[in-house]
């Protein structure tokens, strides 16, 4: 019985060809990995973002061009590479020359920022939904979701719960307003990325929520870990605003952080501090990998928390 995404996933695993010799990777990463020569490699990714589980009518055209892009851009840092070259399928209801212009200078700012460039795509008639693909390029050693050793450090860059709470605070004018920008305009970690792929062990972003996405981690390299949440960095607003279970809600169980999360040996945590410096960014140890289960502590005291991240298909 077909009823989640992952059951979609397991589905075309099992009944279509997802398997090439050039293919280092297919489904079940942030991005598909393909070799093109000796040590030479691409790196693609794609994603669709619609109008309801993605953006609201509260987001700007702008803020709606760089969130669509933006979320393509964090699977490339999660594995690690450099993002070069982009296509986009656009359906727009309608032709409205300041919408259409509000919304590529949301696309150009990375555009920029990352030095991409837009080499094809497509455009419709329809209700809104914006479609990107990003190909990009191994730096080192491109990361993968598998990896993780035991003992080693559970890291998140940024911080963490800001968009969830951004939904849940969304009538608290002052709050929201603090809160909306890291749910409307993430910050992909490309640079960060680029500089672990040497260091850390795996890596995934945080797109569905910290308790799926470090699910996915440990299941991948069959793992458990020891997650303390007070270590867990958040906004201040988010820990003043909520009350307990939504605090653990937006913090563990929310998702669009886009923020990465990776181990790493503990003999590497002078170069990852001397990174969080560099780029002005905290990188944060929250955890350790165990043999087995996930445990969630807070505070020394195992609670047991019913999150299980996002799913289009979830009631």
């Amino acid at each position: 019985m077909i009823k989640s995404e992952s059951d979609i996933l397991t589905y075309i695993q099992k009944n279509i060809n997802t398997i090439s010799k050039d293919v280092v990777k297919s489904i079940g990463d942030d991005c598909a990995v393909i070799k093109t020569s000796t040590n030479k490699y691409l790196v693609i990714t794609t994603d669709t973002s619609l109008l309801g589980p993605h953006f609201t009518n509260k987001y700007s055209p702008y803020e709606i061009g760089y969130k669509s892009l933006a979320t393509n851009l964090s699977d490339i840092a999660a594995m690690g590479c450099k993002p070069k070259y982009i296509l986009m399928a656009i359906t727009i209801p309608k032709l409205t020359n300041k919408w259409i212009q509000d919304f590529y200078k949301g696309v150009n700012t990375l555009i920029k920022k990352y030095n991409l460039t837009l080499i094809g795509g497509d455009t419709n008639k329809g209700p809104l939904s914006i479609s990107f693909q990003v190909i990009g390029v191994s730096n080192k050693k491109i990361l993968y979701r598998k990896g993780a050793k035991i003992d080693d450090d559970i890291y998140v860059t940024g911080k963490i719960g800001m968009a969830r709470a951004a939904l849940l605070l969304s009538k608290h004018k002052k709050e929201y307003k603090t809160l909306k920008k890291f749910l409307h305009t993430p910050t992909p970690r490309i640079d960060i990325g680029l500089s672990i792929s040497n260091i850390a062990n795996c890596c995934i972003d945080i797109s569905d929520g910290l308790a799926k996405d470090l699910q996915t981690l440990m299941f991948q390299s069959k793992k458990g870990a020891n997650i303390f949440i007070e270590k867990i960095p958040t906004h201040y607003i988010v820990k003043k605003s909520l009350t307990r279970n939504k605090y653990f809600e937006a913090l563990i169980g929310g998702g669009e952080d886009y923020e990465l999360c990776f181990t790493a040996s503990k003999k590497n945590r002078k170069k990852i501090k001397f990174l969080s410096l560099k780029y002005k960014t905290p990188i944060t140890i929250i955890g350790a990998v165990t043999k087995s289960k996930i445990k969630y502590l807070d505070n020394g005291n195992i609670i047991k928390l019913n999150l299980k991240g996002f799913d289009h298909f979830s009631k």
